[in-house]
């Protein structure tokens, strides 16, 4: 019996190719939890950032308040 992995034919008889094949799986699993549990660490890191970010909206609109016709020289609508 064969299989293909990667688009290499692998004969299923031979001991030290289904060992090849089961540190493949392996290497394969563990790219994919580690890729996962990075995509899981960027989405956290974006969560704390866009709580920063609506921190400190919420204090540039209260500073809006106190001198409501004063606009800073870096203001850039955004």
């Amino acid at each position: 019996c064969k299989m293909t992995l990667d688009e290499i034919d692998i004969e299923e008889d031979d001991e030290q190719t289904e060992l090849f094949t089961r540190y493949t799986i392996d290497a394969v699993c563990a790219s994919y939890v580690a890729a996962r549990n990075r995509a899981r660490q960027y989405t956290q890191l974006a969560k704390i950032y866009q709580r920063e970010a609506d921190d400190w909206a919420v204090k540039l609109e209260k500073a809006g308040h106190i001198m409501p016709d004063y606009k800073p020289v870096w203001w850039v609508a955004c």
